[in-house]
């Protein structure tokens, strides 16, 4: 199968990677994509074709009707930025101070606007309708899926593709995970109070250091000792904070952390338990225990038969060994929000390159992406979208 496309991918490479370097010189943070969003719209209205609403203050949706009828199918991308001071010394870094696009959004930002591009120049050779997602504040929860949820952006839409590029996968490659591929991601902050004084008379006071050591130790045994063995669960206790001065013993301690899960029964287990230990263990020793739990991202669960269009896809037009399958990841995205709502899968653009320099995870202030991997990513969009508008109708025709 020869790509569809592949000359108008050819030809808008340059603008494509002119865009991405744009929008790295120029990261903002989650729900503060102003600038972002008013680029894009600029771009978009430019098309002529496509209709643009704007359901959040920052991002937008675009929408193009195809020439005849047939499925919807809606590509996301997400746009914001994290609070970083960038230190790769590319000559397009950020020129905004604190702000970084080390999680490759900017890429995704500039690969969409090209498919947005390429389908509007090609709409009279079209079925169906495209739905296309600029979507603020992944890296933030709630973040700006559940919010595009609910202003009904995926109305009339019959399958979602996603793409995120992958600091771990090499250039040339797809990685993709029938199932659960991104963890459920929930926080919990546990105060426990008890009552200060001088650190001389500790017998006049109610001291929550040692209990609230108790507490992070009792909880080590949460995950082992609750969760199956065939399972996977992470608890990680990542910052204790209590106390000002050597000589004072304080009123409180907080504990916080992050728990990640695959499935609905696990997260709530591990939230009970949580609430049971600081509670008890609090109670025991003459002091308050309280929780605070930050339910986050659920867990991204890709819909297998679109899995296999894509892994299909991918030999097909790459060759076999193109797409490989993924480990399920304990990150988060917000992605999963659409997922519950439509079928669809996410994929994992490969954008390592040793020899580039392009080796630093996500998240690292030198981070940065082979751009020769936008071709490939364009491509995958484009063709997805296509075969998913294939396997709707096949499936409407079976029900």
């Amino acid at each position: 199968m020869e790509p569809i496309f592949e000359k108008d991918i050819e030809e808008i490479l340059p603008q494509v990677v002119a865009w991405r370097r744009h929008f790295h010189q120029y990261p903002e943070s989650s729900f503060n994509e102003v600038a972002t969003t008013e680029f894009l719209l600029n771009e978009i209205e430019k098309l002529g074709n496509v209709k643009i609403t704007r359901p959040m203050e920052t991002g937008l949706v675009a929408r193009l009707e195809g020439a005849l009828p047939g499925p919807t199918i809606a590509l996301r991308a997400d746009i914001d930025a994290l609070k970083m001071t960038e230190l790769t010394g590319l000559e397009y870094a950020s020129k905004n101070e604190g702000v970084m696009h080390a999680c490759g959004h900017d890429s995704h930002t500039a690969m969409l606007l090209g498919a947005v591009s390429i389908l509007s120049k090609n709409q009279q050779n079209l079925k169906g309708n495209f739905v296309f997602i600029f979507q603020p504040a992944e890296e933030f929860p709630p973040g700006g899926a559940i919010a595009m949820v609910e202003a009904n952006v995926l109305d009339g839409v019959d399958a979602i593709l996603g793409q995120h590029v992958s600091s771990i996968t090499q250039v040339g490659q797809v990685g993709i995970l029938a199932g659960a591929s991104s963890a459920n991601t929930d926080c919990f902050e546990i105060v426990v109070k008890g009552r200060g004084g001088h650190a001389s008379t500790p017998n006049l006071c109610i001291d929550p250091i040692p209990v609230a050591m108790q507490i992070v130790t009792a909880m080590q045994q949460i995950v082992p000792r609750n969760i199956s063995p065939n399972d996977k669960a992470v608890l990680s206790v990542t910052r204790i904070n209590g106390g000002t001065a050597d000589n004072i013993i304080p009123d409180t301690v907080i504990i916080g952390g992050t728990v990640r899960t695959y499935t609905k029964e696990n997260r709530e287990k591990i939230y009970e338990r949580i609430c049971s230990i600081a509670a008890k263990i609090s109670a025991a020793e003459n002091c308050e225990g309280t929780v605070k739990y930050t339910w986050g991202y659920p867990s991204t669960v890709n819909t297998p038969a679109y899995v296999e269009a894509i892994t299909a896809l991918g030999e097909e037009l790459y060759g076999e060994g193109t797409v490989v399958t993924m480990e399920p990841s304990m990150g988060g995205e917000d992605f999963a929000y659409y997922l519950e709502k439509v079928p669809g899968c996410f994929m994992y653009l490969g954008v390592k390159n040793a020899e580039k320099g392009c080796i630093y995870p996500g998240h690292n202030t030198k981070f940065t992406i082979d751009e020769d991997a936008f071709s490939m990513g364009i491509t995958m969009m484009l063709n997805g979208a296509l075969c998913f508008q294939k396997l709707v109708e096949e499936q409407k025709k079976e029900a």
